[in-house]
């Protein structure tokens, strides 16, 4: 059993502590809520905070209260890390007054957290207990909650294609010489390090080519792979089916599917196409390749905030507070991605913006304009490529990284 007030003291460590795997990964808050047998305690108990702030945020129509009070606070200090007293300055507060909100902030959290986990009958009482109990992290399906830890270690992993094509095929080798298949494979050249578990990416290719081996009996299969931009694409080909072997379609569509599933779990992308007459799958893994981002905001917390969303990704963030000195950086490091601050001090983000699509070195970068002020409409109109609603949150600044990247690598076919 655990005090409530020794509750609220790990649940400040862990909040304060937020981006520190080791210190993550050690908390009585892991066990407590049934995450610590998990092999990424750490994300998994950083996500469980993180979604527990996000959990408190009022709709959309309501006015501003007490509840985006004890939102921001928690949301501003802890996910975006900003100092207390940048903070106390962003809401109008004083110094003594932000201790008082983010003491009664954390009350409201910790409440929470009992509730979502059932941790205790009155998590509400200065004298609860609360208890150990192990409860899987909510999710939409089955899978979901089986496979939630692929969703970040397949962003910290860093699997070599080679090694795991090299299992693939000898697994699947016996499987093919059973129904007479010739298994062919090409992956011309050399691969970079692949951002998805090596589990995960052997377990797709192993669903796939059993689902296509044995509806081509007698026939061939095809395993090729190629390098674009910013990811891999490997592609499982097959000759016309066998009807004598192949086994019912609606199995086979609902095999795929979850295969589909898994694949964007792990933060890949599975296309397939399948009827009686043929049989195709496309996997786009993304590669471990540092892609260069600048990003451009007069707000020193703020930028730090984004260097610890993107540490261990293959996102490479340049960094300025001076928009004069966008254009010579980004001649220097040829970012693919600008993200850019639209109310500064020194000169409007539209200016720059519009000096980014006139310069040769920049005219072509894909460019994401930040603002607080909601101007989506407009900034497309200037020139944007995306737009991103302050405050930003790491779930937020990373998706929209990625929408970048994948848009860059459909452009590159």
């Amino acid at each position: 059993m655990l005090k409530r007030p020794e509750f609220l003291k790990h649940l400040r460590n862990d909040l304060n502590h937020l981006y520190d795997p080791v210190h993550l990964q050690r908390s009585p808050l892991a066990e407590l809520l049934g995450l610590s047998s998990r092999p990424d305690s750490a994300s998994a108990l950083q996500q469980a905070l993180i979604q527990a702030i996000e959990s408190l945020k009022p709709g959309d129509d309501a006015s501003y209260s007490r509840a985006w009070e004890i939102y921001e606070t928690l949301l501003y200090r802890y996910v975006e890390q900003m100092s207390p007293r940048a903070l106390a300055d962003q809401l109008a507060i004083s110094a003594r007054h932000l201790r008082r909100k983010q003491q009664e902030a954390l009350g409201v959290l910790a409440d929470r957290l009992c509730q979502e986990y059932q941790l205790g009958e009155n998590p509400a009482g200065p004298g609860a207990s609360v208890s150990f109990r192990q409860k899987s992290e909510p999710g939409s399906s089955p899978m979901d909650k089986e496979l939630a830890w692929l969703k970040d270690s397949s962003s910290h992993s860093s699997t070599e294609l080679s090694e795991v094509l090299s299992t693939v095929v000898q697994f699947a080798q016996g499987l093919a010489e059973r129904y007479q298949v010739r298994l062919e494979t090409a992956t011309p050249g050399t691969f970079p390090s692949l951002l998805i578990h090596p589990v995960a990416l052997r377990q797709i290719l192993l669903n796939l080519l059993s689902t296509a081996i044995p509806r081509n009996s007698g026939g061939r299969v095809q395993l090729t792979a190629r390098h674009l931009r910013h990811a891999v694409q490997l592609r499982i080909q097959c000759e016309k089916p066998s009807a004598e072997s192949a086994p019912a379609f609606d199995e086979e569509t609902a095999n795929l599917k979850k295969i589909q599933q898994l694949a964007e779990l792990s933060g890949s992308r599975l296309v397939f196409s399948l009827d009686p007459s043929s049989c195709s799958a496309t996997l786009s893994v993304p590669a471990r390749q540092q892609i260069n981002v600048l990003v451009i905001d007069d707000n020193a917390d703020t930028l730090q905030m984004l260097k610890r969303y993107t540490s261990a990704t293959r996102y490479q963030l340049i960094t300025t507070r001076d928009p004069g000195q966008a254009i010579s950086l980004a001649e220097k490091s040829s970012p693919e991605i600008i993200v850019l601050d639209v109310m500064m001090p020194q000169m409007d983000g539209w200016q720059v913006l519009q000096q980014l699509r006139q310069n040769p070195a920049t005219a072509a970068a894909r460019i994401i304009v930040c603002s607080i002020l909601g101007q989506g409409d407009f900034a497309y109109f200037m020139g944007a490529d995306g737009v991103l609603a302050k405050p930003v949150t790491p779930q937020d600044f990373l998706a929209a990284l990625d929408q970048q990247t994948a848009l860059m690598e459909r452009e590159s076919h």
